[in-house]
C-alpha cells in the first residue's frame, strides 16, 4: 500500500473505471477510501490481502483499518518535517502548519472557481466558539494539534464521524488528473464515438490542464517547488549514514538551493564526507533540472498529496473523538465501580478470555418502612436500658442472619428505615429469583418483628411495626462511591418506598382486617392528589405490598398456581407457587391480587371492575392456612 502510495501511477487503477469529472451532478459526495485503495491493492496483486481483511472485518467496519494506521497518528507534530517527506509534501521546512493551509487554501479557491458545480466545504471551520459549540474533552490533544488545519472540533455528542468530501478522496483525483490516461483514450474515444466527442473530451482534458498549470504557478511563485522536489528526493536517498554526519532540514535547505555550496548550511559537528557532498550536489542538479522541466503531472502529484493529507487530517480528528470516549482505568477501586456500574470493558491482555460473572443486569429493591423505633428507644433509655443493644440482639442482628439465604445485600440500615437489594449477574440466570427471595426475605423480617413485638409487650414497651414494598428493575442499579462504601442509585428505590408508606386517614378504617395491604386511588380533586407525584393511598400495615412490574417478573421465576378463596362471604384470587432459596431450600409463597379502590371525600369507595391490579404477600396464617387446604383439595380433586 506504501509504495503504491509513493508511486500515485494510474497503473494501480481500474482501466475501466468512468472518470469523476464526467459526474457533474454531485453537490455532496462521501466517497470510501477503503473502496479505492482495494481497487489499488486489486491490480498490485496484493490479493491476498484483501480477500484476510474482507474475510474479518465486515463492510461497515473495513475503515476502521485506515483510521487505525493513519501515519499521523504516530507523530508528535502534525507538520513535522520527517512525516511531510515519508508519507506527502514538504509544504512547509520550518514544521508550521501555515505552509499547508496557504496551499489547501489556493487549492481550494482553484476548484471553487474553475468547478463550481463540485462544491465541497473548505477544510478549515472558522465558525465562532460558542457555549457547548466544542468537544469538552481533549485527553490526548488531538484536537488541539488538529485545529491549525481544520478549525475548532464541533461537539458531535452521541453521534461520531467526520464528512469526507471528493477533495478528500486521493485515488479519485489520481484518477482525474491523469492527463497521459485521457490523452490515451483519446484515440479510441475518436474511433468508436466519433469527432464531436473527441472534442468534448479533449475540452475537458484542457480544463484539467489549465487547472494544474495555475497550481503549479502558484507553488513556483512561492518558492515551494524545489522544497517538495527535494523532499521526495530525501525520501529516497536518506540513509541511516546519511544521517549519523547531517540533519535533515540541512540537506533539504542544500538540495532546494537555499544553501549555495557544498559544505554552506550544516550544523556543527555535521560533517558529511566528500563523497556524500558530491552526491548531494549531483542530487541537487538533478532537482533543478526537474524543477525546471516541472509540467502538469508534477502538479497532479501535488494535488494527490494534499488530498491525502486532508484525509487523514479528518480520519486524525475522528480517532481522538473515539479516544476521548475511552477510559482506561487501572485504579482496582474505578474498575470495580464501572462493573458495578455495567459500564466496563474487559479486554484481556494475555491466556484465556475470562467470563464477567460479576455483571449486574437486573435488580429488585426491598424496602422496610420501621415505625415506632424512636418511641421504643425513648422508653428504653427511660428504663436505664440500652436501645443500641436491644435492637441488634432483637432485630438487626436477626435479620442479618437472613441476608445470604436470600441472597440480600445492604443498601441502607437505619433504626426508621432497611432498604436491601437483590442482584441478578448476567451469567448466572439459574439465580434469577430477586423478586421471589425478596419476598421470602420480606416473610422473615415481619416475623421477627412479630417476635420483637410479644417480647415488647411482655416487657411493657411499645412494639414496631413496618410496612414493606417490593419493586423490579429490569436494569442494572447505578453506584457512586464514598471512599470505598458503594452507594446504589435505582429508581425502583423511590418507587418502593412509596410502597411501603402508610396514609393515616386509612390506618382507622382498615386496622384488624384480613390483609395488611391495601391501594386507593385519589378521586378528582382530592386534597392531596398529586402532592410528590402521589395518586395513591396505600395502607400497609405490618404488610408486604409488590409492584406491578415485580409480580410480572414473579411469574416468569415461579410457577403461579390461581386460587379462589371465600373468606367472610367475599372471594379473593390468590397466585401461589413455590421458589428456592440461594441454599435450594424450597419455600412457599402466597400472592394475593386485589383492585385498587376510589377515595373520593374522605371515603372508600370500591373501584370499577376493571380497575388497576396490586398484588399483597400473604403473611397472615390463618389465611395461608386456608389457602394451601384449598390447593391441596383441588390437587386431589385433579
Amino acid at each position: 500500500t506504501s509504495e503504491l502510495r509513493n508511486r500515485g501511477s494510474s497503473e494501480a487503477l481500474a482501466s475501466d473505471q468512468k472518470l469523476f469529472w464526467l459526474r457533474k451532478n454531485h453537490d455532496s459526495i462521501l466517497y470510501t477510501i477503503q473502496k479505492q485503495i482495494f481497487n489499488q491493492l486489486h491490480r498490485a496483486e496484493n490479493k491476498h490481502l484483501v480477500t484476510v481483511r474482507q474475510q474479518y472485518l465486515p463492510a461497515q467496519y473495513q475503515e476502521f483499518a485506515e483510521l487505525m494506521f493513519n501515519p499521523l497518528l504516530f507523530a508528535n507534530d502534525l507538520s513535522a518535517m520527517q512525516l511531510l517527506i515519508s508519507e506527502y509534501c514538504l509544504w512547509d521546512a520550518n514544521s508550521q502548519p501555515n505552509g499547508f493551509v496557504q496551499l489547501n487554501e489556493e487549492v481550494e479557491q482553484l476548484f471553487q472557481h474553475m468547478y463550481k458545480e463540485w462544491p465541497s466545504a473548505p477544510l478549515k471551520d472558522a465558525a465562532p466558539d460558542q457555549s457547548g459549540f466544542t468537544e469538552i474533552t481533549d485527553e490526548m490533544g488531538g484536537f488541539v494539534a488538529s485545529q491549525p488545519f481544520l478549525g475548532q472540533a464541533r461537539d458531535s455528542k452521541d453521534l461520531l464521524g467526520e464528512t469526507i468530501s471528493w477533495l478528500e478522496d486521493p485515488a479519485t483525483l489520481n484518477q482525474m488528473f491523469s492527463l497521459q490516461r485521457h490523452l490515451d483514450e483519446l484515440r479510441d474515444i475518436r474511433k468508436s464515438q466519433g469527432f464531436g466527442a473527441w472534442w468534448r473530451r479533449r475540452s475537458e482534458i484542457n480544463h484539467l490542464r489549465k487547472l494544474l498549470d495555475k497550481l503549479l504557478k502558484s507553488v513556483k511563485t512561492r518558492g515551494l517547488l524545489a522544497q517538495i522536489m527535494s523532499g521526495w528526493q530525501l525520501r529516497n536517498i536518506w540513509t541511516p549514514l546519511l544521517a549519523e554526519r547531517t540533519e535533515m532540514k540541512s540537506v533539504c535547505l542544500y538540495l532546494s538551493g537555499n544553501s549555495k555550496r557544498p559544505g554552506e548550511g550544516f550544523g556543527p559537528g555535521q560533517n558529511p564526507s566528500q563523497e556524500q557532498l558530491n552526491f548531494l550536489e549531483e542530487t541537487r542538479q538533478k532537482i533543478q533540472q526537474q524543477v525546471a522541466e516541472a509540467g502538469p503531472d508534477i502538479a497532479a502529484k501535488i494535488l494527490v498529496d494534499i488530498s491525502r493529507y486532508r484525509l487523514h487530517l479528518k480520519y486524525f480528528r475522528l480517532t481522538h473523538r473515539i479516544f476521548n470516549r475511552i477510559n482506561i482505568l487501572t485504579r482496582q477501586g474505578d474498575i470495580q465501580l464501572s462493573r458495578e456500574a455495567g459500564t466496563l470493558y474487559m479486554m484481556p491482555t494475555s491466556g484465556e478470555i475470562e467470563e464477567d460473572e460479576e455483571r449486574i443486569i437486573h435488580h429488585a429493591i426491598l424496602k422496610a418502612d420501621v415505625r415506632g423505633s424512636t418511641t421504643v428507644t425513648d422508653e428504653l433509655t427511660n428504663k436505664g436500658l440500652n436501645p443500641a443493644s436491644y435492637f441488634s440482639l432483637r432485630f438487626f442482628g436477626p435479620i442479618n442472619k437472613f441476608l445470604e439465604t436470600f441472597g440480600a445485600n445492604k443498601v441502607f440500615i437505619e433504626g426508621d428505615a432497611i432498604i436491601l437489594s437483590f442482584l441478578e449477574y448476567e451469567h448466572t440466570p439459574q439465580q434469577w429469583f430477586s423478586v421471589a427471595r425478596s419476598c421470602g426475605m420480606a416473610k422473615e423480617m415481619l416475623t421477627i418483628v412479630g417476635q420483637n413485638n410479644r417480647h415488647s409487650t411482655q416487657m411493657g414497651l411499645p412494639i414496631l411495626e413496618l410496612g414493606i414494598g417490593i419493586c423490579y428493575s429490569g436494569e442494572a442499579p447505578r453506584y457512586l462511591y464514598d471512599d470505598d462504601k458503594p452507594i446504589m442509585i435505582s429508581g425502583a428505590i423511590g418507587l418502593a418506598d412509596r410502597l411501603s408508606s402508610c396514609s393515616w386517614n386509612l390506618r382507622q378504617q382498615l386496622q384488624g382486617g384480613l390483609f395488611n395491604v391495601d391501594v386507593f386511588r385519589y378521586g378528582e380533586g382530592e386534597q392531596g392528589k398529586g402532592e410528590k407525584g402521589q395518586h395513591y393511598l396505600r395502607y400497609n400495615v405490618n404488610g408486604i405490598l409488590i409492584d406491578n412490574v415485580a409480580f410480572a417478573k414473579l411469574e416468569q421465576e415461579v410457577s403461579l398456581q390461581k386460587i379462589r378463596v371465600k373468606l367472610n362471604g367475599k372471594e379473593y384470587l390468590f397466585h401461589t407457587g413455590s421458589y428456592p432459596d440461594v441454599q435450594g431450600k424450597k419455600r412457599e409463597l402466597i400472592i394475593r391480587e386485589g383492585r385498587v379502590g376510589l377515595w373520593r371525600n374522605e371515603k372508600m369507595e370500591d373501584g370499577p371492575p376493571d380497575a388497576e391490579k396490586y398484588y399483597e404477600v400473604v403473611v397472615n396464617r390463618k389465611v395461608i392456612t386456608l389457602v394451601l387446604e384449598v390447593k391441596n383439595r383441588n390437587k386431589t380433586e385433579a
